[in-house]
């Protein structure tokens, strides 16, 4: 007996995604206010922020799938944490972990880390449906060009002495800023239709 695909309403979809920007602010405006308590440097400060807001972010998603019917497969959703929750850590490490280890013990838990969310990641390519694979691959489409277009308009500005230079830290912080952004996006878009 096939299970009817429930339908929900417009004005449910939209008020979820309201919540979800509140608690996203809330989240946000007390990451930033650590931040700046912290007088950490620019691209400390924007890799701190993302990797507290995918730790979050891996949390809530954790509960989500805690509290989910027990007929619904938890495997890709489980992964998605996993890798979610591996990034938040990792860009956290660099900063902080020089504090407890040495740069060397500390690269080498990122690497670590970096090898198992790499598993994670595809092992939940292997398992998304065709839906998740398509917001994966329009994700990346759009970091893509919106990337582009910005590395193409700050090179040129850099040339020109117009800009100052930035890190390769904090180019990540940018990159991943952008993939968070077009992720949302393209997971809006299938999840609005």
């Amino acid at each position: 007996m096939m299970s009817e695909e429930r339908k929900i309403s417009p004005v449910l979809k939209v008020g979820g995604l309201i919540l979800l920007a509140l608690i996203g602010a809330v989240v946000g405006a007390a990451t930033a206010r650590f931040v700046d308590a912290s007088a950490l440097p620019a691209d400390d400060a924007l890799n701190l922020f993302i990797g507290v807001v995918l730790v979050g972010m891996g949390v809530v998603m954790a509960a989500t799938v805690a509290i989910r019917p027990s007929s619904v497969p938890k495997s890709c959703g489980l992964l998605q944490i996993v890798v979610m929750v591996l990034a938040g850590v990792m860009l956290m490490v660099p900063i902080y972990g020089p504090n407890w280890v040495s740069a060397e013990v500390s690269l080498a838990i990122v690497l670590g880390l970096l090898a198992i969310q790499t598993v994670a990641n595809v092992l939940l390519w292997r398992r998304a449906d065709e839906m998740l694979r398509r917001v994966m691959v329009e994700t990346g489409s759009l970091a893509f060009w919106a990337l582009q277009l910005a590395l193409f308009v700050y090179a040129a500005s850099e040339r020109l002495g117009l800009v100052d230079g930035i890190t390769a830290w904090g180019m990540i912080g940018i990159m991943l800023a952008v993939y968070m952004v077009a992720s949302a996006v393209a997971g809006a878009r299938r999840g609005l239709k």
